[in-house]
């Protein structure tokens, strides 16, 4: 019973259905709250839980040291990640279904091996471009949805569909960005300190117009989904995350990674009743297999990327 509690296959799944639920359950929370509200609080629980694990660890110190240091570098970080992805995301899932904003969310890696192609101009694995074209076949099947002819009739909404598309390219570009920071540093460190800058444009929006007030009065079933969304999606999730890292291969995880829209999907049905219908699943199998794809073909991989509490997208 012990080894099984301990299993880092159960920490997987756990991560796995967490992150799977995080859209659906803010998709509940924006019932009564707005975007910019929504967004706030997830960036500031977030780093008050991030925070809290190092000073457990006893390295609550190096946030300062990041900010002192490299203050232009977790600037940049915190606008690319917590001011214009969280952003755009965060205001995309308040104009779309959850289901089609945690898959149109999470398209970062498909940009990123578009980018990799354009920087190689074109000499790249063949894998490489056949995911890239899979993966936006599925994500063109998806925004078309049931009416593939009509394109100025789309059942969805296009502002939303593009700011969901604009924050998975302004976190491939935090990627990109990031993993060199990352590695320099202690990473939850990282996230902290850019945090600090990400979030300050959203304190100062929501003082402005009076929202920051108004995020006292909701009711308390929103405050924690809240909660959860910031302490269980991030904290609780990146500790399981890192234990699976060091006990499972690429390949074993890669599994539980490509899993986690597909619970998105499952998830909106039952708590949002939102539909599932046969261009959404199958535009999703779509856009997860161009991931899996160029993901596979990509040289030089010795890990699969962290996410750094890039799943809630904080």
């Amino acid at each position: 019973m012990r080894r099984a509690l301990g299993s880092p296959y159960l920490f997987l799944v756990g991560t796995t259905v967490i992150w799977g639920s995080q859209a659906p359950v803010s998709k509940l929370a924006l019932r009564e709250i707005g975007p910019v509200q929504l967004l706030l609080s997830r960036v500031v629980v977030a780093g008050l839980t991030l925070l809290v694990i190092l000073a457990i660890q006893g390295q609550a110190g190096e946030v300062k040291r990041e900010l002192r240091s490299r203050p232009k570098t977790m600037a940049l970080l915190g606008f690319l990640s917590f001011f214009c992805s969280s952003g755009c995301s965060s205001t995309a899932l308040s104009l779309l279904p959850a289901s089609v904003s945690s898959l149109l969310s999470n398209l970062s890696p498909l940009f990123v091996a578009l980018g990799v192609i354009v920087a190689a101009r074109g000499r790249v694995r063949p894998g490489v471009v056949m995911g890239v074209l899979v993966g936006f076949v599925g994500l063109a099947a998806v925004i078309l949805g049931e009416n593939p002819v009509a394109l100025g009739r789309l059942a969805l909404n296009p502002v939303g569909v593009g700011l969901a598309c604009l924050g998975s390219l302004a976190w491939a570009i935090y990627i990109a960005v990031g993993q060199r920071a990352m590695s320099q540093g202690n990473p939850m460190a990282v996230l902290v300190a850019s945090i600090c800058f990400g979030g300050a444009p959203w304190l100062a929006l929501s003082v402005a117009n009076g929202e920051l007030v108004q995020l006292f009065s909701v009711s308390l079933s929103v405050w924690g989904m809240l909660l959860y969304v910031g302490i269980v999606c991030t904290g609780l999730t990146y500790g399981l995350w890192t234990a699976a890292l060091t006990r499972l291969s690429i390949a074993s995880i890669a599994v539980f990674q490509y899993a986690i829209p597909f619970i998105a999907i499952i998830l909106s049905a039952i708590l949002l009743d939102e539909r599932i219908t046969v261009p959404l699943v199958l535009g999703g199998i779509g856009i997860v297999a161009g991931i899996a794809i160029t993901q596979r073909a990509s040289r030089g991989r010795s890990r699969p990327p962290e996410r750094d509490a890039a799943s809630s997208r904080a």
